[in-house]
Protein backbone atom coordinates (compact mmCIF):
# COMPACT_ATOMS: atom_id res chain seq x y z
CA UNK A 1 0.00 0.00 0.00
CA UNK A 2 1.09 3.26 -0.69
CA UNK A 3 1.17 6.37 2.16
CA UNK A 4 -0.96 9.03 2.31
CA UNK A 5 0.68 12.22 2.19
CA UNK A 6 0.18 14.42 5.46
CA UNK A 7 -1.52 17.51 5.01
CA UNK A 8 2.40 19.78 5.32
CA UNK A 9 3.23 17.80 2.15
CA UNK A 10 0.57 18.26 -0.05
CA UNK A 11 0.25 22.11 0.94
CA UNK A 12 4.03 22.50 0.30
CA UNK A 13 3.65 20.29 -3.14
CA UNK A 14 0.90 22.80 -3.80
CA UNK A 15 3.07 25.67 -2.97
CA UNK A 16 5.55 24.70 -5.82
CA UNK A 17 3.81 24.57 -8.06
CA UNK A 18 3.68 27.18 -11.13
CA UNK A 19 1.49 30.25 -10.80
CA UNK A 20 -0.50 28.93 -14.16
CA UNK A 21 -1.38 26.08 -12.42
CA UNK A 22 -2.23 27.27 -9.13
CA UNK A 23 -4.77 29.58 -11.32
CA UNK A 24 -6.17 26.52 -12.93
CA UNK A 25 -6.81 24.73 -9.90
CA UNK A 26 -7.90 27.53 -8.09
CA UNK A 27 -10.91 27.74 -11.26
CA UNK A 28 -11.37 23.93 -10.75
CA UNK A 29 -12.03 24.43 -6.82
CA UNK A 30 -13.87 27.56 -7.06
CA UNK A 31 -15.54 28.34 -10.58
CA UNK A 32 -16.52 31.62 -11.14
CA UNK A 33 -20.01 32.48 -11.22
CA UNK A 34 -21.86 32.50 -14.59
CA UNK A 35 -24.26 35.44 -14.76
CA UNK A 36 -27.09 34.82 -17.35
CA UNK A 37 -27.37 38.55 -17.71
CA UNK A 38 -30.01 38.01 -21.06
CA UNK A 39 -33.16 36.58 -18.48
CA UNK A 40 -31.64 39.19 -15.76
CA UNK A 41 -32.36 41.74 -18.72
CA UNK A 42 -35.93 40.28 -19.77
CA UNK A 43 -36.81 40.21 -16.13
CA UNK A 44 -36.22 44.06 -15.55
CA UNK A 45 -38.05 44.84 -19.03
CA UNK A 46 -41.15 42.91 -17.46
CA UNK A 47 -40.42 45.24 -14.36
CA UNK A 48 -40.65 48.31 -15.80
CA UNK A 49 -43.56 47.81 -17.81
CA UNK A 50 -45.46 46.65 -14.98
CA UNK A 51 -43.88 49.53 -13.20
CA UNK A 52 -44.67 52.16 -15.67
CA UNK A 53 -48.56 50.34 -15.79
CA UNK A 54 -48.75 50.80 -12.27
CA UNK A 55 -47.68 54.09 -12.11
CA UNK A 56 -50.20 54.61 -14.82
CA UNK A 57 -53.40 53.37 -13.04
CA UNK A 58 -52.52 55.62 -9.81
CA UNK A 59 -52.26 58.78 -12.11
CA UNK A 60 -55.61 57.81 -13.49
CA UNK A 61 -57.10 56.76 -9.98
CA UNK A 62 -55.99 59.91 -7.84
CA UNK A 63 -55.56 62.72 -10.27
CA UNK A 64 -57.86 61.17 -14.06
CA UNK A 65 -54.52 61.41 -16.31
CA UNK A 66 -55.71 59.43 -18.79
CA UNK A 67 -52.95 56.62 -19.53
CA UNK A 68 -50.85 57.17 -22.74
CA UNK A 69 -49.07 54.34 -24.99
CA UNK A 70 -46.16 53.01 -23.03
CA UNK A 71 -43.38 53.32 -25.93
CA UNK A 72 -40.85 50.29 -26.27
CA UNK A 73 -37.84 53.21 -25.95
CA UNK A 74 -38.93 54.02 -22.61
CA UNK A 75 -39.26 50.60 -21.37
CA UNK A 76 -35.64 49.64 -22.71
CA UNK A 77 -34.15 52.98 -21.21
CA UNK A 78 -35.41 52.60 -17.72
CA UNK A 79 -34.31 48.91 -17.50
CA UNK A 80 -30.90 49.61 -18.80
CA UNK A 81 -30.91 52.11 -15.89
CA UNK A 82 -32.34 49.32 -13.66
CA UNK A 83 -29.66 46.99 -15.01
CA UNK A 84 -27.08 49.07 -14.66
CA UNK A 85 -27.51 50.27 -10.43
CA UNK A 86 -27.77 46.32 -10.22
CA UNK A 87 -24.50 45.66 -12.19
CA UNK A 88 -22.52 49.16 -10.98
Amino acid sequence: MSERPTLEEFTAALDDLPSEFKEQLATVIHPPEQVDSISIKLELVKFATELRKHNQAIDWETNKVKPKKISVQEVIDDSQKLFDFLTD
